[in-house]
């Protein structure tokens, strides 16, 4: 899965493991992997039980999760519809894929949001609906409620975005102006509902995954409208929809299961399984990357210990200064060297390959000695490229790029050191 493996394994052995465990976490997060080894763990109706079987979602990972569900159910799915970024096929058996738009919603994403919400709408209580739901959701499934347009709530969110409202505070805003999220896809099925979440939200809640359609929602009218007054967002008729949109606070868990199947916890806690079967000794840092990037490898040496292998795993976030290229996990990467432990060496993984905006899709990059032994050689100014954001030009210098391309799955990053006794 890494394409310029041969070239990292020359240049970096020392890295060997961490490679291995890059592609060990990408090829455990491949939607038709997760589909796979966590499905039998839902419970599932009684074939005798169930007349239809539908299936409906929307997400980055969404085509994926719906080409293993119709293999796992071998003809058997009468209908369904998936809104997805890219749709490399217009039909998956039975289910139909919409190709919408993301981080802005469409009239491609209304379109096939209205036909879930319609599949729903007829399934009874004699069949089975599962719903499949990955990062991208929310904006790929947009379905204003009564008296928006889709053009208002487009708007909103960008109002929200532009005034730096973090993910859990407008989707709590998201919520309140849907007809189909918090929860409320559940309250329009009298189906078996099964839910299956791929997460790309630290902390794993997940009624924020996608703003959580098939989850009872936590969140009240009165935080909305909070969240609007704190970033001035003084819109009389949102307001007055807000006020009248309530959100469903319990659904019927005897009819309804949802499962978070892929996150950034479970693949740690994979990996770290994964290097102690080969002898290594491990920690795990679960959601503890966050803030900004530059400034996290200082962090993440600090915990780490000699003969150790230390994962961390959370999102972090760049601030825009300069007009260069690269993204937060080029930006951590080459902000370690000028720290790096000896006999160390450093790994940064975007879980989706992309990372940032460059001229081809890198995943992030390692970090040796010998990366800063180049550094010292070839009098690479690092602060000038950190200061420009241009990380990808000054790391595609150095050779030590992570090339994947996109992964079709995305649940935030990781970083890893391994650092030698010696």
């Amino acid at each position: 899965m890494i394409k310029n493996k041969r070239q990292l394994l020359k240049d970096f052995g020392e890295a060997k493991f961490l490679v291995e465990m890059a592609e060990e976490a990408l090829e455990f997060l491949q939607p038709e992997n997760l589909i796979k080894n966590n499905f039998k763990k839902t419970s599932i109706p009684n074939s005798k039980e169930i007349e239809n079987i539908y299936v409906v979602g929307a997400g980055k990972a969404t085509y994926k999760m719906a080409k293993a569900i119709n293999a796992l159910f071998k003809g058997k799915i009468k209908d369904g519809v998936i809104n997805v970024p890219v749709a490399i096929t217009s039909k998956i058996g039975n289910i139909r894929v919409n190709k919408a738009a993301h981080p802005y919603p469409d009239e491609n994403g209304l379109k096939g949001a209205k036909e879930i919400l319609n599949i729903a709408k007829k399934a009874t209580d004699k069949d089975l609906l599962i719903c499949l739901i990955s990062g991208g959701g929310s904006a790929l499934m947009p379905l204003p409620a009564e008296g928006l347009s889709l053009a208002d709530k487009t708007n909103l969110t960008k109002q929200l975005l532009a005034s730096r409202a973090d993910i859990h505070e407008i989707n709590t805003v998201r919520k309140h102006i849907s007809a189909i999220k918090g929860g409320r896809l559940a309250a329009n099925t009298k189906a078996k509902l099964i839910g299956l979440y791929i997460s790309d939200v630290l902390g794993d809640k997940i009624e924020s995954i996608a703003s959580g359609p098939t989850v009872a929602d936590k969140s009240k009218v009165e935080d909305a409208l909070k969240i609007l007054k704190k970033y001035n967002i003084d819109d009389e008729k949102i307001i007055e929809i807000i006020k009248n949109n309530e959100s469903p606070k319990k659904i019927d868990k005897k009819r309804i299961q949802n499962f978070i199947i892929g996150s950034n916890r479970v693949v740690l806690k994979h990996l770290q399984s994964f290097a102690e079967r080969q002898g290594y000794k491990v920690e795990i840092f679960i959601d503890k990357m966050k803030g900004e990037a530059k400034r996290m490898p200082a962090k993440i040496f600090k915990k780490s210990k000699p003969g150790k292998i230390s994962i961390f795993g959370g999102e972090t976030v760049v601030k825009i200064i300069g007009k260069g290229q690269g993204g937060r996990n080029q930006e951590m990467a080459l902000s370690s060297a000028k720290s790096l432990p000896k006999n160390a060496v450093f790994m940064t993984l975007a879980t989706d390959g992309v990372d940032g905006v460059t001229d081809e899709p890198i995943a992030g990059a390692i970090i040796s000695q010998k990366t800063i032994e180049q550094i010292k050689k070839d009098k690479i100014n690092i602060k000038k490229y950190l200061d420009t954001n241009d990380s990808y030009n000054c790391l595609k210098k150095l050779n030590c790029l992570l090339k994947t391309g996109p992964s079709g799955t995305n649940v935030g990053d990781i970083a890893i050191i391994l650092r030698s006794n010696s």
